[in-house]
């Protein structure tokens, strides 16, 4: 497909060198419509902003770098523009981010240059500049995109809930000290020059605003998580370096509101990048700013009602037993006999899972049979005589693999997330915790390889993001929790279909999460298992 722009770009280029004698690589892409382009040209390089007039207006940037670099900030200097075209050449400030420093060797004293340079920022005087206020309508837009693209459907009370507190916010940032305020003060913003001094880019949203928002940008980053330590040492550093005059626990409750309604608004952007713009990679990033809201969430009494909306988002209630397998590898014992009701310690296999699942208070259970399923259906009946509910999901005219078979009981199991469990698999895991991160469409329980699978199937970043197997890796339980979204582009006709390779995508699109658990766990799916089950 054919990049006019960028064939623009190219053309604007050579009229301005001269000649073709340059190579253009991409640098990165923008969350908003903006693109960058580095220029290499006879051993120096150069930055092209690409940023479609109809979309983004150049101006407020030019005028912005020139405010910045007269205040002693190192932004990057405008060595040409065509504002018609809606390209800007730059100066380079290299590729390496604060965020791949703080990455490959973490280092405190950089948060603290950090703070130095936000200061100083802050102390810039801000009438020249010409910049709009962060005002009651600004704030309350931006959480607005919480509920236009993230939150389900909403009762009127819970309208109501979220109104009030985004009042609460909104006062929160108008009643601190207002100054010139970057608006995305954080580790990919900022670039790690030469002696470790600072550049700063992507400032053309700037705003007069609250004295904590850049801070809590830079320290509750979306992208790299601190310690809490690490967080409060650096809130004390900037609270002492700008001299704060306010009592420092009302400075603290002033910086954690900030960050809520920067956090709000994050949740709805990034999901809306994924939903309207596909631009995916963001969902990978949501888990962790939802940790900060529901942190900040469950820290005032005042925001209760924010937490009980989160977690209602993501509250399963449905789950599904897999038991349509033919058990092949357990003949001759599964014969005449369904694996499901196979028994370890007096108690059928599939009993164990639903006794698991309704003391997490799971009680809507789907079952799906395929080889001698009539035995199973006879076992269990309606649920009623283990006090939950059972449907049955008929694969009798042949099993539908893993997957296949989740997507054919998709219209019993509902449209919020739900547990899915392999009923040949023990295991002490509470299945009361196993919830759905923000941003993620599965989340899977992961253990650590057993004989039987000694390279595992997946490895785990950051204690939650779900990889290929790289370095560590781990074995999937057989336990997870899926969003019915998950399985939307293969809902056509009914197939056999295997889990994996939608794992897969979710994995290419930062959709799986996942945690370890180093608890009991025992697959029952030989005879050998079914022994050491029973001894153990």
């Amino acid at each position: 497909m054919t990049d006019q722009r960028l064939d623009l770009l190219t053309d604007w280029l050579e009229t301005f060198f001269g000649d073709e004698n340059f190579v253009i690589t991409t640098a990165s892409d923008d969350a908003s419509f903006r693109r960058y382009f580095r220029i290499e040209r006879d051993n120096t390089c150069f930055i092209a902003m690409d940023a479609p007039p109809s979309k983004e207006n150049c101006e407020p940037f030019i005028r912005i770098a020139k405010h910045l670099i007269t205040g002693g900030v190192h932004a990057p200097k405008i060595i040409e523009t065509n504002l018609e075209l809606g390209f800007l050449l730059l100066e380079d400030l290299g590729n390496q981010t604060f965020l791949n420093a703080q990455q490959k060797n973490f280092e405190l004293q950089h948060y603290k240059n950090a703070i130095d340079v936000l200061i100083n920022i802050q102390s810039l005087e801000i009438e020249a500049v010409n910049i709009p206020n962060y005002d009651a309508a600004l704030l309350t837009t931006e959480m607005q995109l919480l509920i236009d693209w993230y939150l389900p459907v909403l009762s009127s009370e819970h309208h109501t809930q979220l109104q009030t507190i985004f009042a609460l916010l909104s006062d929160n940032a108008l009643n601190t000290d207002q100054v010139f305020v970057h608006r995305d003060y954080h580790s990919r913003n900022l670039m790690l020059l030469d002696n470790n001094e600072l550049g700063v880019i992507d400032f053309q949203d700037a705003v007069v605003g609250s004295n904590t928002y850049d801070l809590v940008s830079l320290l509750k980053d979306a992208y790299f998580e601190l310690k809490p330590t690490e967080v409060q040492v650096l809130l004390v550093y900037f609270y002492e370096q700008a001299n704060i005059q306010n009592p420092f626990a009302k400075f603290e409750k002033q910086f954690d509101l900030m960050g809520l309604q920067r956090h709000l608004k994050v949740l709805g952007i990034f999901k809306r990048l994924s939903l309207r713009d596909g631009k995916h990679q963001y969902l990978a990033d949501i888990p962790l700013v939802a940790k900060y809201v529901l942190a900040i969430a469950n820290k005032y009494p005042e925001l209760k009602s924010l937490s009980n909306i989160l977690e209602l988002a993501n509250h399963q209630t449905h789950a599904m037993i897999l038991a349509a397998g033919r058990g092949q590898r357990m003949m001759p014992l599964t014969a005449n006999t369904p694996k499901p009701l196979i028994k370890v310690k007096n108690t059928t296999l599939i009993e164990h899972s639903i006794n698991a699942l309704k003391q997490a208070k799971i009680t809507n259970i789907v079952i799906n049979t395929s080889y001698l399923g009539e035995q199973l259906i006879t076992h269990l009946g309606d649920g009623s005589k283990f006090g939950v509910r059972i449907n049955y999901s008929d694969e009798s005219a042949g099993a539908l693999e893993t997957a296949g078979g989740i997507i054919k009981a998709l219209p019993l199991l509902g449209d919020k997330p739900f547990v899915v469990i392999n009923s040949d698999v023990l295991c002490d895991y509470d299945l009361s915790k196993l919830t759905l991160p923000i941003g993620s469409l599965a989340h899977l329980v992961l253990i650590d390889n057993p004989p039987h699978n000694p390279n595992g199937d997946f490895s785990l970043v950051n204690n939650h993001q779900v990889t290929n197997v790289h370095g560590q890796s781990y074995t999937f339980s057989g336990i997870g929790i899926y969003h019915p979204d998950l399985f939307k582009s293969h809902l056509e006709f009914e197939q056999k279909l295997p889990l994996y390779p939608i794992l897969k995508e979710a994995i290419a699109n930062g959709q799986l999460s996942g945690e370890y658990h180093n608890g009991y766990w025992q697959d029952v799916g030989t005879p050998d298992r079914l022994k050491q089950a029973n001894n153990s």
